[in-house]
Order: structure tokens, then sequence, then C-alpha cells
């Protein structure tokens, strides 16, 4: 895969109405939900952690999203360390989830 510019991605899930928003330099993600009623639209913060350890190697396209089989579930990866987390969507923030897979 190689690196693009792009800072910001949206990245489907398998609900109609609802994205992730990635930040592909820094590996913040957003719960993006549209509508064709003003009231259910909004965003979420999924994770505002930056994910990068070096400072110096903040690039766009770093991180990207993979969708799996789990309509709640991604894994996000850092493609330059090869890192990789398991990323739990949900409306009710305490079933949203960002965690290493080991």
């Amino acid at each position: 895969k190689h690196v693009k510019e792009d800072i910001y991605e949206l990245y489907p899930t398998k609900n109609m109405w609802t994205f992730l928003k990635l930040n592909t330099i820094t590996g913040q993600i957003w719960i993006v939900q549209w509508s064709t009623e003003s009231h259910n639209r909004f965003t979420y913060e999924l994770n505002t952690t930056y994910r990068v350890k070096d400072e110096h190697n903040l690039v766009p396209g770093r991180f990207s999203l993979y969708p799996t089989e789990n309509i709640y579930n991604f894994i996000l990866m850092d493609n330059i360390s090869g890192e990789c987390w398991q990323v739990q969507w949900s409306f009710d923030e305490k079933e949203r989830l960002v965690t290493p897979i080991l």
C-alpha cells in the first residue's frame, strides 16, 4: 500500500447511516452519522489518542482502517510500524473500544 496525501478518510460501516472518520496521520477516529433529518446528524469521538510514538514521523496515510465481519469492529493499522488495534464503534460511549492487538 502506498502512502497517500489525504489527512482524513471516511470508512463506511455496515450501518448505512454511519461512517468512521480517520485522521490518517495520528490514528484518531470519529463516528460520523448522516441523516435526512437534521436532529439525527452527529459526530462522536471514538479515539482521540495520538497513536504515533515518534512525532517526527507524522505523515499522511500512516494509518488505515480495515473492516471485519463484525458490524461494530475494525482493525486500525499503522502502515509504518505494523502495529494494529481492535476498534469497536458504538453509539453507547461505554461500548466504544480501541485496544492493541498484540
